[in-house]
């Protein structure tokens, strides 16, 4: 064969090979590749840097406000969040060695948040990728590890712009959305020395929650007696504040926050905590659905 032969023959072959490979140069710019949901790995990792710095610093803020409830000696708390274009969503959230020796409450909630924030701000200098925070208490304060890992996919209703909406309508705050997770664990009782397990439901569209409900209590560890306990108050802070930490998302999610109580000894109330959660996409909502539990 010719050298001219040979060379067009290698020219032909190369044109079907770019046609059959994926994310060739005539992708749609803001595709990644292959279409929606992915993840344009050259696009500029950022556009808005205050924003960012703005959205990291209300999280980290958010983080701390879960933290500061948990007083379990030795407690991990692990939140994954997915961070692109200076928004961050919140993906998970796991909580290890819930249950033991309770602690005074933390006093280094400027430290940990800037930890926090930091993170948060160093992974937003890449294209999306999903961020993981593992906090430990040690002592009277919390030890922040970072983590992230690049990948190619954009998780279902992960934000793309910073600028957190908040959860509630205008004229609630935090506070009121305590005073509803309260009420709604009124139903729930613990039998003395005992352990339950609760599932707490919420239901989220575009970041305003619409929803709440608790499933029945599964007893873990029956009691020493009939006689059951309430539920503490912190415990619904704590549920409130993970509540303000997923509900920023686009389209709609249900989350579905998985309780662990238990009572010992002479105490007046059961204490606990949020041990593991997850996400999933939520329903469209019945008619006369939650708009303010208060």
């Amino acid at each position: 064969m010719s050298l001219r032969l040979r060379v067009h023959s290698l020219l032909i072959a190369c044109t079907v090979l770019l046609a059959l490979t994926p994310g060739c140069a005539n992708t749609p710019p803001g595709t990644g590749g292959s279409g929606k949901g992915e993840v344009d790995l050259v696009r500029p990792p950022l556009l808005d840097t205050k924003a960012g710095q703005e959205e990291a610093a209300q999280v980290a803020a958010r983080v701390w406000n879960v933290a500061a409830n948990v007083r379990d000696a030795d407690a991990v708390l692990r939140f994954t969040f997915w961070s692109e274009q200076g928004a961050l969503t919140l993906l998970s959230y796991v909580a290890e060695n819930r249950g033991g020796r309770q602690e005074k409450p933390a006093t280094d909630a400027d430290d940990t948040k800037r930890k926090v924030s930091s993170a948060l701000v160093a992974a937003m200098k890449h294209p999306g990728r999903e961020v993981s925070l593992t906090l430990r208490r040690t002592g009277s304060s919390w030890r922040v590890d970072a983590t992230d890992y690049v990948q190619t996919f954009r998780p279902v209703g992960a934000r793309t712009l910073p600028g957190r909406q908040g959860a509630l309508s205008p004229d609630q705050s935090a506070d009121d959305l305590i005073a509803s997770v309260r009420e709604q664990l009124k139903s729930v009782t613990v039998p003395s020395d005992g352990t339950v397990s609760v599932d707490f439901n919420v239901r989220v569209r575009r970041g305003r929650m619409v929803g709440m409900d608790v499933a029945p209590a599964h007893d873990i560890r029956a009691g020493r007696s009939d006689k059951r306990r309430a539920v503490s108050p912190s415990v619904a802070t704590e549920v409130a504040h993970l509540i303000l930490l997923y509900a920023p998302c686009t389209g709609q999610r249900a989350i579905h926050l998985g309780l662990r109580l238990s009572h010992q000894g002479k105490a007046e109330v059961a204490v606990g905590g949020v041990e593991e959660t997850r996400v999933a996409q939520a329903l469209p909502p019945e008619d006369g659905e939650f708009a303010d539990g208060r």
